[in-house]
């Protein structure tokens, strides 16, 4: 038993390069359920964290103005409790919210929680994100005392490719590989595709400049992550006419292939369904599974992915707690 009984008589530290290894075994320890449902790798999370320490990829952090912080609480030498704090301009994101199964209730977590917060205020910053599996009440119940209120619910659907065979044969949609989007069309998309309450959290703007990133972000993401990106617009090929768009991704991190949420309008909704079998075979032939990210609120879409053979694997919930009042609340 340790003489450290609860978090009074602990410190909280931010951990250095060579502790690297202990926050990936930790992670492994606390999230090795999750690990597996979401078929990650982790031994190429192991090499990033790496990665992200080296000297290169710390100064193009900084001329990206991105900062990143693993706060720990060790008992007996032994890392216990541990989360990461990222900052990209205005906003902080904290991640990776674990405590040992064994050190669990004793208040490690919250005490790391509200040191990052405290840290974070530190920064003029104007909010504070992070998001957390729906079902984890005990988690969720701890950010809302702590001032976060909940804004977004994600759904994350998977499609087994090795035992089902994925196909349509309706060959109403065209996908084409695009390098650029039509601006107003994507902000009229955005209403049909998630909530006013997401919407008001984020600039409406620069979703539409971000959804294709730059070249330099695409070699980035590829070099760090080993991810491959690419985005297609959806044609209907009875009339030629751009119904939405869709995204997808593969990493070495995270077995599959990876589908943000479609950008269609509701009665367009048949298009991506059209679509998906033609995604996995120019994306990853080899690919054995598929998984799509949606907003719970697209009942349409949940009801018609589970009918065509989907699984729901996760949902989960975005919360953040304001820092400062926004320009828009200093005018009324």
């Amino acid at each position: 038993m340790s003489n450290i009984e609860n978090a009074s008589d602990s410190e909280v530290f931010i951990l250095k390069k060579d502790e690297n290894d202990d926050f990936v075994d930790l992670m492994i320890t606390c999230f090795s359920e999750g690990l597996e449902r979401e078929r990650v790798n982790v031994n190429e999370i192991a090499k990033i964290m790496k990665k992200i320490n080296k000297p290169i990829f710390r100064l193009i952090m900084k001329i990206m103005k991105v900062k990143m912080f693993n706060y720990g609480i060790k008992i007996e030498n032994k890392l216990v409790s541990a989360l990461t704090l990222s900052i990209e301009k205005k906003t902080a994101t904290i991640g990776n919210v674990m405590t040992h199964p064994d050190y669990r209730r004793r208040g490690f977590a919250r005490k790391l929680f509200q040191r990052a917060m405290n840290d974070a205020e530190g920064f003029d910053l104007e909010k504070v994100t992070l998001d957390v599996h729906a079902q984890n009440h005990g988690a969720i119940k701890l950010y809302e005392s702590e001032g976060f209120k909940k804004y977004y619910h994600v759904g994350k659907a998977e499609f087994n490719l090795s035992e089902k065979e994925l196909h349509s044969d309706d060959n109403s949609v065209d996908l084409k590989e695009i390098s650029k989007i039509d601006k107003d069309y994507f902000d009229e998309l955005l209403d049909y595709c998630y909530t006013q309450e997401m919407l008001k959290e984020r600039n409406r703007k620069k979703m539409a400049k971000d959804y294709i990133p730059s070249r330099f972000i695409k070699f980035l993401a590829g070099k760090v992550g080993g991810q491959k990106l690419f985005f297609y617009g959806l044609y209907s090929n009875k009339e030629n006419q751009l119904k939405g768009y869709m995204n997808a991704n593969t990493s070495k991190i995270e077995e599959g292939i990876n589908l943000s949420s479609p950008l269609v309008k509701t009665h367009d909704i048949d298009f991506i369904f059209s679509a998906l079998p033609k995604i996995a075979e120019l994306v990853d032939k080899e690919s054995k599974y598929l998984r799509i990210k949606f907003s719970m609120h697209r009942k349409g879409l949940q009801d018609n992915l589970l009918k065509v053979g989907f699984e729901m694997k996760d949902e989960s919930l975005y919360m953040r707690r304001k820092l400062k009042l926004q320009d828009k609340d200093k005018n009324e």
